[in-house]
């Protein structure tokens, strides 16, 4: 971890303020929770996501509906693509996300998850919303028709969002 040169008080409620640099750099929302550890002598602050508990398991579940229809699914947690080497993606998108949105395109056009990668198709993003919090999103692309497009991925969501029920 890269020192920033930036110092900081604790106020007397034990609490620190972390700069508007950092959280915009990290993408720190208001509202977001963290998961605190020690690790040696350091506290480690984290962005704690909900997803992650069952990360493999939803992984195991994308794969199994990439494998029956062919489509390119994407799980993106905290603006990295979970299950394509912990990609970050591109702002614009993340962005996007963000807006907490249904977000479809039916014409068939390159989607740039970042400079790396770039999938062509037709595409929806579906972001995964359980109790009010933005957990993550489903990037589902392909050359089907965007009805069946639809279906699968609405199906998909369902089943990922049954695992915080």
């Amino acid at each position: 971890m890269k020192p920033t040169g930036i110092v900081r008080k604790i106020d007397e409620l034990g609490r620190i303020v972390l700069p508007k640099e950092l959280r915009k750099c990290l993408n720190i929302n208001t509202g977001d929770d963290f998961q605190i550890r020690l690790e040696d002598e350091k506290i480690i602050l984290e962005k704690y996501s909900y997803l992650k508990n069952y990360e493999q398991e939803i992984i195991s579940i994308i794969n199994c509906f990439i494998s029956e229809t062919s489509y390119d699914i994407s799980l993106v947690i905290n603006s990295k693509i979970i299950n394509k080497n912990n990609e970050v993606i591109d702002p614009k998108l993340d962005r996007l996300i963000q807006e907490r949105k249904i977000f479809e395109c039916k014409n068939i056009e390159e989607l740039h998850l970042n400079d790396n990668l770039i999938i062509e198709g037709r595409y929806i993003i579906l972001p995964i919303v359980v109790n009010s919090d933005l957990l993550g999103s489903l990037i589902v692309v392909s050359k089907d028709n965007i009805i069946n497009i639809e279906k699968t991925s609405k199906l998909l969501l369902k089943l990922i969002k049954s695992k915080f029920e």
